[in-house]
């Protein structure tokens, strides 16, 4: 029997890490103030569906201790054995209709309890009924007979009908930490009779990253290969081969703007035969840590773990500009760029200080913007007529460069790309929040002076170009970076680029690839 199974939680106490929504159900029990509806949301393999167990044994129990079941008697035992009749499982997974509903809960809840004192009904996966089927629930739960009591679990309260939610008390389910999954993880070890190294137990914790079935599973795994005492060597077997070590070393040397030393540690990782898709994961789930630890508590987990040595390394603008890079190469990389030169072209920009926000080595100092400070604006210019309508970001982005009211070369696909990170961060001084969706977008074609941009998500296409403000104000920024006035924006939405069309999009790319005469290898 898995692990998960056999040393399933029986009691409040014994979920993990879960304790701010078990000591709230426990004391309902004990005061016996209870709802008739309750809505248990969050991530997989966190414990919901146990705790939904728990609650119902509790509600049955013939002699619950301090809200916890006693376990020994006769409902308890029933709930336990998978036999007890007024406790109502339901997977909507695979009974979504209204017929379904109607015949497992509507027609069976106006029957009194068969044996016990209530009659409990858990729907799994609650997120995956029909509409036809909520509208069929709605009217019990809203008026259910007094011994009945609901247990809805979703891992996407998103999809849940909100006249449902507003029926029940919601309970939101956590992520596990790692002290209380290596606690858990160290628990299952004893019971088995296992010895297991502190560093196997780690990685398992970073393995499963907060979803304890998936740690379970794991140790289950490792546990069935025979061995007593479980070292990493025997563990890696089983546990995806980390090369985090690696991408910590990179990013170190990275840090320093040594371009040719972190080219050549880079070299000697892809001739020992690492993957460089797996080594593009790495680097991304390195910078994840690092921002993620600008939290207290993250921080004190990382402290003592392989990223320790980088905390501090990078300021926080640096890394959201890395991360966005290695999720940006790495997609060239997928479509169709060498994997090696796709990260070449990232450990360059990243070792060059070639980022917006990167820090000089040596100086100490933020490294200068890649484009050149705007000319200081003539008091003529500084001067805004009455006459003259514009908003205070448009009269802002014009005095970034002068513009030509009517250019005589056409706008070209390369000049938009090359001044990109320009643009953007002229959008950056109007607005903040602009920039996250203006990096991870691209520029696509130039149809006389209106440019296309390809956006990953539709959200992301309607904040741009569906909202008027929002499409002027980079519009305007466009026309004070390029130094012209005709510039109009329009956009697209999905990845797919024709043959024709398909670019490396980011002005670091493009300019690597002037400068050493390169080019795309399909």
């Amino acid at each position: 029997m898995p692990l998960s199974r056999a040393y399933r939680p029986q009691s409040f106490k014994d979920v993990t890490g879960q304790q701010h929504i078990t000591e709230t159900l426990r004391k309902e029990v004990e005061s016996g103030i209870l709802g008739h509806a309750y809505l248990f949301s969050g991530p997989r393999g966190i414990g919901k569906t146990t705790t939904a167990r728990i609650f119902a044994k509790a509600l049955l129990c013939l002699h619950p201790k301090k809200g916890e079941p006693d376990n020994v008697c006769d409902a308890c035992t029933d709930v336990t054995g998978g036999r007890c009749i007024d406790l109502i499982e339901m997977d909507a997974a695979s009974n979504t209709g209204v017929d379904n509903v109607r015949e497992a809960i509507v027609e069976h809840v106006r029957f009194a309890p068969a044996r016990w004192k209530r009659k409990v009904y858990v729907i799994d996966e609650c997120h995956m009924l029909s509409a036809s089927a909520w509208n069929a629930l709605l009217k019990t739960l809203e008026e259910p007979p007094e011994y009945a009591v609901f247990v809805l679990a979703t891992t996407e309260l998103h999809k849940v009908p909100a006249t449902i939610v507003s029926r029940c008390q919601r309970f939101e389910f956590k992520r596990i930490q790692p002290d209380a999954m290596a606690e858990r993880l160290r628990f299952l070890a004893k019971e088995e009779g296992l010895k297991v190294d502190d560093d196997v137990i780690h990685a398992i914790v970073r393995t499963a990253d907060g979803y304890v079935r998936d740690a379970e599973s794991l140790l289950d795994q490792i546990a069935s290969l025979g061995d007593k005492k479980v070292t990493r060597d025997i563990a890696e077997l089983i546990l995806p081969v980390s090369r985090l070590p690696l991408a910590v070393d990179l990013l170190r040397v990275s840090s320093a703007r040594d371009v040719g030393g972190t080219l050549s540690l880079l070299r000697t990782y892809v001739d020992d035969g690492v993957p460089v898709m797996t080594l593009f994961d790495d680097l991304l789930s390195v910078v994840r840590s690092l921002i993620r630890a600008e939290d207290p508590n993250e921080r004190k987990l990382l402290s003592g773990g392989p990223v320790a040595g980088l905390l501090d390394t990078f300021n926080r603008s640096e890394l959201g500009d890395i991360a966005l890079l290695l999720i940006e190469r790495r997609r060239d990389a997928k479509s169709g760029l060498d994997p090696v030169f796709a990260l070449e072209l990232a450990v360059l920009a990243m070792a060059g200080g070639m980022l917006p926000g990167a820090w000089d080595a040596k100086s100490g100092l933020q490294s200068a913007p890649v484009s050149q400070p705007p000319p200081v604006p003539s008091k003529k210019e500084q001067t805004i007529t009455n006459d003259d309508r514009s908003t205070p970001h448009d009269q802002s982005l014009s005095r970034a460069q002068p513009r030509d009211p009517t250019p005589s070369t056409p706008l070209d696909l390369s000049t938009v790309q090359m001044k990109w990170t320009q643009i953007v961060a002229a959008v950056l001084k109007e607005n903040r929040a602009l920039p996250f969706i203006l990096k991870i977008c691209r520029p696509e074609s130039v149809q006389g002076a209106t440019v296309t941009l390809r956006f990953q998500y539709p959200l992301h296409y309607e904040k741009i170009i569906e909202d008027v403000k929002t499409k002027h104000l980079v519009e305007s920024a466009m026309r004070a970076v390029l130094g012209r006035d005709d510039v109009l924006i329009e956009g697209v939405v999905g990845e797919t680029l024709g043959e024709a069309d398909r670019v490396v999009t980011t002005d670091i790319v493009t300019k690597v690839l002037n400068a050493f005469g390169g080019q795309v290898v399909e």
